[in-house]
């Protein structure tokens, strides 16, 4: 199973990588997390056989009595997906309370109305404006950040330097030399476990629901396509028939861009 994004990702950067993934607070920190949206991401109306949900964002499709639904969480929803952000293996708090989303998140629902079985996977595809590719991040990629953490006696990450390696947010990462809680660590990465979309088989009347992860997109990347995991209905008659669904959203910037203002 591929897990990295589609243009590929240095095996060393795992270890950097895990820093930011677990969500831990800088040592010192002593402000309440303070999440705001500056970026957003929304469905394109217009679309054919499409349901907007006006509260939450959330956009449906119904094929063959198969409803999908994916729903762009924004840096308030990511932050509300665990009760402590130590353990949000999704967004990165700074020392002064300042919260960043690591990754572009969908929450994707997969409901079974009247189908006999219906077998969804769940490798999902996002396109970018400039026909990029990227594949979400399923839970093999994330297990190798944790597995190849390296601690101390004292839990602390050695410093490490990659000098061929310039991070695209490096204005908001966090010290190389940082403290982890453990603990968190492996809260973390069961939060991950839990929170990922799987693929399964679908009987009438049954749903899946669970997150699809992306790299994190540029801010310049105005509009966007997720083509969701491949979903196939089984009739009666034990033949298959694929669906394809497909969601067009744009991202939207609210104000100065929150990498540029916000201080770590």
């Amino acid at each position: 199973m591929t897990y990295h994004f589609l243009r590929g990702m240095p095996t060393q950067l795992l270890y950097f990588g895990v820093l930011i993934s677990v969500g831990a607070f800088l040592v010192g920190c002593a402000v309440a997390p303070q999440p705001s949206i500056d970026v957003y991401i929304e469905a394109i109306e217009g679309q054919t056989n499409t349901k907007i949900d006006p509260e939450t964002g959330a956009v449906t499709v119904l094929q063959k009595g198969v409803a999908v639904t994916i729903e762009p969480l924004n840096e308030v929803e990511i932050f509300e997906l665990t009760d402590d952000p130590r353990i949000n293996p999704y967004l990165i708090v700074g020392n002064r309370g300042n919260v960043e989303p690591i990754y572009t998140v969908f929450q994707m629902t997969v409901h079974n109305l009247d189908t006999p079985r219906v077998l969804v996977e769940e490798s999902a595809t996002l396109l970018d404006k400039n026909g990029a590719q990227y594949a979400n991040l399923p839970y093999d990629y994330f297990e190798d950040l944790y597995d190849n953490v390296t601690r101390s006696e004292n839990n602390a990450l050695p410093t490490r330097t990659y000098p061929h390696y310039h991070p695209p947010y490096h204005s908001y990462y966090p010290y190389y030399r940082t403290y982890l809680d453990v603990a968190a660590l492996e809260e973390g990465q069961a939060v991950v476990a839990e929170s990922l979309f799987e693929s399964g088989k679908l009987f009438k009347g049954a749903k899946r629901r669970g997150l699809l992860i992306f790299d994190r997109l540029d801010l310049n990347n105005t509009e966007l396509r997720v083509i969701v995991p491949e979903i196939s209905v089984v009739n009666s008659d034990s033949k298959q028939e694929k669906l394809k669904f497909n969601f067009d959203f744009r991202q939207v910037v609210t104000e100065k861009p929150a990498i540029e203002r916000r201080e770590y």
